[in-house]
């Protein structure tokens, strides 16, 4: 599962729709709506930001995500931006060392 955890994985799927299981709120459909990059030498450094409805909202915690083609995974999600007209707004930070 790990391998698939890297930005190169999530970027063909831009905009398109997870599915988040949770054991609180039960399954929600949240949308990739942001991927970001900002390596440093010998590290890869990426988040994503996911588009969720406006309720019920998803505490912070780690997540159970299926998506048709990536399969099933698991990701800690923060949210991040309440308030908007669009929907709430949840992100998973990746920060790793490369390996030499």
């Amino acid at each position: 599962m790990i391998d698939l955890l890297h930005k190169a994985n999530f970027d063909p799927y831009l905009n398109e729709t997870f599915t988040v299981h949770s054991p609180v709120v039960g399954n929600q459909e949240v949308v990739l709506a942001e991927l970001t990059e900002k390596n440093y030498p010998g590290q890869e450094c990426f988040s994503l930001i996911f588009r969720g409805p406006k309720e019920p909202v998803m505490k912070q915690m780690i997540y159970t995500l299926t998506h048709p083609k990536m399969g099933e995974f698991q990701l800690f999600m923060v949210p991040v931006q309440y308030g908007k007209s669009d929907g709430i707004y949840y992100q998973a930070v990746f920060n790793r060392l490369l390996e030499k």
